[in-house]
C-alpha cells in the first residue's frame, strides 16, 4: 500500500445558467480552488525529501553494522540471524507501586557521576506526569523524594483538566550542550486548552538538570489533527496529525533531531479497523525531523502493515539510536485481536521488532521478533514487551522496556511494569557462515589510516575469518590479501585485523572494498578505531 496521501477533488457538475449566474459560479469555483490550495499548503507545511545513502561509506563514522543490507555489495553462503536480548533476572526493575502505568521510559548515564537516570510516564488520566528514578548500576533503582511536583519523584504534569498526557521521551545533550539551560529536552503528547480552542499535539520542555523543567511557550510544536472533533472523519488533515506516543532521538551523523510518532489511519486508506483503535482505525507510525527541537517538518508515514498481516498495528518506534550512519529503532507491534494464551480472551499482545534507516526519512521494518513476550502465563511481561530505550554500557547494551501481564487494556494501574534486557554491544544481527561463506562491502572511504586499526565484532571461535582489501578498480591492494591476513579464530567485540607486513598506516585517502572470507563464523560488523 502506498504511503503517499492523495487529496480527492470532486469534479463540478455541469450546469446551465443565465450568463451572469454562470459567471458568478465560475468566480465562486475559483475562490474555492484558491482556498483549498491555501489550506493544503498550510496543513502540509514543509516535508522531507528522501536522500540516497552516502557511498562511498566514510569509515570515520562507525561502527559499521550488518543490521540491514546496505553495506553488502555481494555475499555468498551466508544466512542472517536476529539476536534477542536476555532478560534481567531481577525484573521488573520498577513496579506498579511506582506508578509505571505506561511503557514509555528513557534511561541515560550521567557523564560526570556515571549514575543511571530514568524518566518515565507515571500514573494515568488527569494525574499523568513525568517521573524520575536513579540507579548506580542500571538494575537496582531508587525513587528520590524531590518535592518538585507533589509527592516523591514527580517532576511536572503532562495532563490537563481537558486531556490526559502520554508518550514521555527525554534527551540529554551532555556537558557540551550548546545551551546549558536546554541541555535536557523532553517531548510528550498532551492538550492544555478546552474545546473548541483545544490544542492537542506534540509538546516540548527544557531543563538544565533534568529535574526542573520549563514548558515551551509555543506548544504544541506539531498539531494533532486526529483529535479535532469538528473535522470530517476522512479529512486528510487527520492523517498528518501526530498521536499520543512519541519517541525522540538525536541523529549525530546528520546533526538533527528526529521523532517517531503514533499516527492514525483514515477511511480512504482502506484499512479494516483495529478492535480497540476507535477513530484511529489502525495505529500507524509517522516521523518528523528538526534542526532546533521546536520547528518540525510535517510528519510523514514510515511504518505500515502489509495486506497479509491481519489487523497488525503499531505503537510507535521506541528508543531510536544512531550507530554510525545507521539508525536503529524498536517497533512496538500490536495485535489487539489476539489472546495472550491460546483459547483465551482476545485482549491483545505486543512485542518488539527492529526498524532501520539510512537517512532518517525512510524506515524499514524487519520481520524477525527482537524482544518477544514471556512464555510463562504468570510472567509480568507475558502479554506485551514494548521497548522504550536502548543505551550502550561498556561492552553491553541495556534495553529498557514496558511489560504487560494479561493484555493491552487490562488493569493499567497494577499490571504494567518496567524491565531490563541486555545483550553484547551492537550484536543485533549477524551474517553467518555454516561452512564456507564470503561477503564484499560496498565502496568505502578511508581518509587517513595512520594510527588506526580495523576491528571486527565477530564470533569465529568455531572457525575463522580473514579480511582482504580491494581498491576501486577491484584489484587486491598489495599486502592486504587473504593470504596476508592472520586468521581470526576467536569471539570478540573489537577483534583487531592484522596483515603480515602492512597496516592501515600504509593507506591514505583510499577508496576500497572490504572482503570477508568466513568459515563456521558469525560477523556482526566492523569499525576503524584509534590503535
Amino acid at each position: 500500500m502506498s504511503t503517499m496521501l492523495k487529496t480527492r477533488r470532486r469534479k463540478p457538475n455541469r450546469i446551465y445558467l443565465p450568463l451572469f449566474l454562470f459567471a458568478l459560479a465560475l468566480v465562486f469555483q475559483s475562490v474555492l480552488v484558491r482556498a483549498e490550495a491555501e489550506l493544503k499548503h498550510r496543513i502540509q507545511g514543509e516535508t522531507a525529501t528522501p536522500q540516497p545513502p552516502l557511498v562511498p561509506v566514510d569509515l570515520r563514522w562507525g561502527p559499521q553494522l550488518f543490521v540491514d543490507d546496505f553495506l553488502i555489495a555481494e555475499q555468498e553462503g551466508l544466512s542472517k540471524t536476529t539476536h534477542s536480548p536476555t532478560r534481567y533476572e531481577g525484573n521488573p526493575i520498577l513496579g506498579h507501586e511506582q506508578g509505571t502505568t505506561q511503557p514509555y521510559v528513557t534511561v541515560v548515564r550521567d557523564p560526570e557521576t556515571q549514575k543511571f537516570r530514568m524518566w518515565y510516564n507515571r500514573d494515568i488520566g488527569k494525574e499523568s506526569c513525568v517521573a524520575y528514578a536513579e540507579s548506580e548500576d542500571g538494575k537496582n533503582w531508587t525513587i528520590p523524594n524531590l518535592g518538585i511536583h507533589g509527592e516523591a519523584n514527580k517532576l511536572f504534569p503532562i495532563s490537563s483538566p481537558f486531556q490526559n498526557g502520554y508518550g514521555v521521551s527525554v534527551l540529554d545533550e551532555g556537558l557540551e550542550a550548546c545551551d546549558p539551560n536546554r541541555r535536557f529536552k523532553c517531548v510528550w503528547w498532551g492538550q492544555e486548552k478546552e474545546w473548541p480552542e483545544g490544542d492537542p499535539g506534540l509538546r516540548v520542555a527544557f531543563s538544565p538538570d533534568g529535574l526542573h523543567w520549563t514548558k515551551y511557550e509555543g506548544n504544541p510544536v506539531l498539531p494533532d489533527f486526529s483529535e479535532l472533533p469538528y473535522f470530517d472523519v476522512d479529512d486528510i488533515r487527520k492523517a498528518y496529525g501526530i498521536g499520543d506516543i512519541t519517541d525522540v532521538y538525536w541523529d549525530e551523523f546528520r546533526n538533527r533531531y528526529g521523532v517517531m510518532l503514533k499516527t492514525p489511519a483514515i477511511p480512504s486508506d482502506g484499512y479494516e479497523g483495529g478492535p480497540k483503535a476507535r477513530t484511529y482505525i489502525r495505529r500507524l507510525v509517522s516521523t518528523s525531523i528538526s534542526n532546533d527541537f521546536v520547528n518540525w517538518l510535517r510528519p510523514w508515514r514510515v511504518i505500515l502493515p502489509e495486506e497479509d498481516e491481519g489487523l497488525l498495528e503499531f505503537y510507535g518506534v521506541g528508543g531510536p539510536i544512531a550507530r554510525g550512519s545507521l539508525l536503529i529503532g524498536f517497533v512496538r507491534m500490536l495485535h489487539d485481536d489476539l489472546p495472550a494464551d491460546p483459547g483465551g480472551e482476545a485482549e491483545g499482545i505486543g512485542y518488539a521488532v527492529l526498524a532501520t534507516s539510512r537517512d532518517g526519512i525512510r524506515w524499514e521494518r524487519h520481520d524477525d521478533i527482537f524482544l518477544d513476550r514471556a512464555e510463562n502465563s504468570d510472567a509480568w511481561d507475558h502479554a506485551m514487551t514494548w521497548i522504550g530505550c536502548c543505551l550502550d554500557v561498556g561492552d553491553e547494551m541495556y534495553i529498557y522496556y514496558g511489560g504487560y501481564k494479561r493484555g493491552h487494556k487490562i488493569e493499567a494501574k497494577t499490571e504494567r511494569q518496567l524491565g531490563l534486557a541486555t545483550m553484547p554491544l551492537d550484536r543485533f544481527v549477524s551474517r553467518d557462515a555454516e561452512g564456507k561463506g564470503s561477503l564484499r562491502t560496498v565502496q568505502c572511504y578511508l581518509r587517513d589510516g595512520k594510527e588506526k586499526a580495523l576491528t571486527l565484532n565477530a564470533d569465529a571461535s568455531k572457525g575463522s575469518i580473514r579480511v582482504q582489501l580491494r581498491d576501486n578498480r577491484g584489484e587486491v591492494i598489495d599486502g592486504f590479501s587473504f593470504e596476508d591476513c592472520e586468521p581470526i579464530t576467536r569471539d570478540g567485540l573489537h577483534i583487531p585485523v592484522r596483515w603480515k607486513s602492512k597496516s592501515l598506516d600504509d593507506l591514505f585517502a583510499t577508496t576500497l572494498h572490504l572482503e570477508f572470507e568466513m568459515e563456521n563464523a558469525s560477523l556482526y560488523g566492523f569499525d576503524v578505531t584509534d590503535r
